[in-house]
């Protein structure tokens, strides 16, 4: 009906423009974030801009439903403002015929969240861990600069190389000093090439007429000259696929027994129905004065959106700690108190 397109028009117009604004303050928030590891060289721009995307894509379960929730508060606080609410109501047409169409969006948006929640989010969050885990062991290398000298705690290691060939793999001028309680192991050559991740956890270096040097306490000294010579050396980042209970798929964490991989869960199925319940309680806020502004409601919805979503990741954390088995208490407890608000409302008006 002419209502129904009307109303959505309005709506969504609102709607829109609160989801592009909140889409750019996070982009420019998480970017943010990012280019601080750029600046240190763990991350290329193309890198930054990768998991930016991938950092939205997964925002929306919770940005969309914000900004459906503020577009319905502002939108029906426009058309209460200029008396239109007013002149419907008059007109015979009920809250309910008014809200109708509303709900139905409502409905279509928390399908839209389920399948962002349940399917897009755990793949957006497998790309983002592989695509950091890549540039983290592929820095490891990157930021070696020729002339400095490098040391590696875990096997007491110091790494230097006078120059070092654009390609980042070609060394010039090697000098390796490893120590340990059974003495020093000095290594130097003029020219060697580096193969990273042969393995998961190893990298491998060829050396090229290189000499090596031993001497301890316990042991004769030693010298040796190898034409060529090859090491491995332990990553410090390894390549490998590690387990995240965020980018599991949501079949897999079905059948979960970890606290934190329930809780995953049924955050994932949350996301939909605090979509429906926001909506509601956007409609239950609409202001029955004629000509109040249409931001009169904003103050109180921003107020019942903090204390419902601090509630839910109250909830959310209780369960990774075993406190409660379900964090569900959190939106029944607020659809009981939405259900109260709308009994006493319909007794007021009618």
């Amino acid at each position: 009906m002419l209502i129904d397109r009307y109303l959505i028009r309005e709506i969504g117009a609102s709607f829109a423009a609160i989801a592009i604004i909140l889409t750019v303050v996070f982009l420019a928030y998480s970017m943010t974030r990012f280019l601080t590891d750029a600046a240190g060289g763990l991350l290329s721009a193309a890198e930054v801009a990768q998991l930016t995307f991938y950092k939205s894509v997964i925002a929306l379960e919770v940005l969309l439903p914000l900004a459906f929730y503020f577009g319905l508060v502002v939108g029906l606080g426009r058309l209460n403002q200029h008396s239109e609410l007013t002149a419907m109501r008059a007109s015979g047409i009920r809250d309910a015929r008014i809200n109708r169409p509303l709900l139905a969006c409502a409905a279509l948006l928390a399908a839209s969240v389920a399948a962002l929640s349940l399917g897009v989010r755990p793949w957006a969050y497998g790309e983002m861990y592989a695509l950091k885990e890549r540039a983290e062991a592929a820095s490891e290398l990157d930021r070696i600069k020729p002339q400095r000298f490098y040391y590696y705690e875990g096997s007491e290691r110091t790494v230097y190389a006078q120059d070092i060939r654009d390609d980042g793999r070609e060394l010039l001028g090697v000098f390796i000093r490893t120590g340990s309680d059974d003495g020093i192991e000095i290594i130097t050559a003029p020219r060697g090439s580096l193969e990273a991740f042969v393995t998961p956890r190893r990298h491998r270096l060829l050396l090229a007429d290189a000499s090596i040097h031993k001497t301890g306490p316990d042991i004769a000294d030693f010298y040796g000259r190898f034409d060529n010579l090859t090491l491995t050396i332990a990553a410090g980042n390894t390549v490998e696929d590690e387990y995240h209970r965020k980018a599991a798929t949501s079949a897999a964490l079905v059948d979960a027994r970890a606290p934190d991989e329930r809780a995953e869960l049924q955050w994932r199925l949350s996301t939909p129905v605090s979509s429906l319940l926001l909506a509601c309680a956007a409609l239950a806020m609409t202001d029955h004065r004629p000509r109040r502004g249409r931001y009169a409601r904003l103050p109180l919805a921003v107020a019942i959106y903090a204390v419902y979503y601090n509630l839910l990741g109250v909830a959310r954390t209780w369960v990774e700690q075993q406190v409660v088995a379900s964090l569900w208490w959190a939106p029944l407890g607020f659809a009981a108190a939405l259900g109260m608000l709308l009994l006493v409302r319909r007794r007021r008006f009618t």
